[in-house]
């Protein structure tokens, strides 16, 4: 393959981070924005048609009509794993319920999901648009990827099911025998949620990530 300019590698390193990140090809405006983060700033979409012309005619890309137009070439293993959607949480009060309803697939950078047992659900509410995880923030419409797992610390940010009903929020201890759990938001009408061992729930996973769909 020929040599790359400084502007070329950052375009192509575009492409690479945001399908190692979202699993499918970013679109032209996509490309321009993840570029953008990555220093190279330019108004004119006709910029980037024009790197990938260069980038396909050096053999770094292949432009298809499928895979949004997209295809790098190069690659050989699976950088990215299927993860279920399983539902909706509430990011508010406990009101969704939870019955684990199969809703696809979500394509996951490998990296993120490593060997752990994944599945994703899909917020619903702004109870936790404070909260964050991996330095991202968990806003309405936001996906999140649990971990099934019952190893979790104070300050994690749990999935609990409470009499049915699903919803997302931040683990905390109040004494030996009560838990909270917390609301972080923006909006001051969410209170917590106090459980006892008495209660009807139970905590399903902790959440390790979050998916912005762009």
């Amino acid at each position: 393959m020929e040599i790359l300019t400084p502007k070329q590698k950052i375009v192509l390193q575009a492409i690479k981070s945001y399908y190692s990140e979202h699993g499918i090809m970013p679109t032209i405006r996509e490309i321009k924005d993840e570029a953008g983060s990555l220093g190279l700033k330019l108004k004119s979409i006709r910029s980037f048609f024009n790197y990938l012309n260069e980038l396909e005619d050096k053999g770094y890309i292949q432009r298809t009509s499928e895979d949004r137009g997209i295809k790098l070439r190069g690659i050989t293993k699976k950088i990215f794993v299927d993860v279920p959607i399983l539902g909706l949480a509430n990011a508010g009060a406990a009101s969704i319920y939870a019955d684990e309803y199969f809703e696809g697939f979500l394509k996951v950078s490998k990296s993120i999901v490593g060997s752990r047992d994944v599945f994703a659900i899909q917020i619903s509410g702004n109870s936790m648009n404070k909260a964050k995880v991996n330095n991202k923030t968990i806003k309405n419409s936001d996906f999140v990827l649990i971990e099934r797992t019952q190893n979790y610390s104070y300050g994690d940010k749990v999935l609990v099911i409470i009499d049915g009903l699903a919803t997302v929020k931040t683990y905390r201890i109040f004494d030996e025998e009560n838990i909270v759990l917390a609301p972080e938001s923006t909006e001051k009408k969410h209170k917590p949620i106090f459980l006892t061992k008495e209660d009807n729930f139970v905590i399903n996973g902790k959440v390790i990530d979050v998916l912005k769909m762009r």
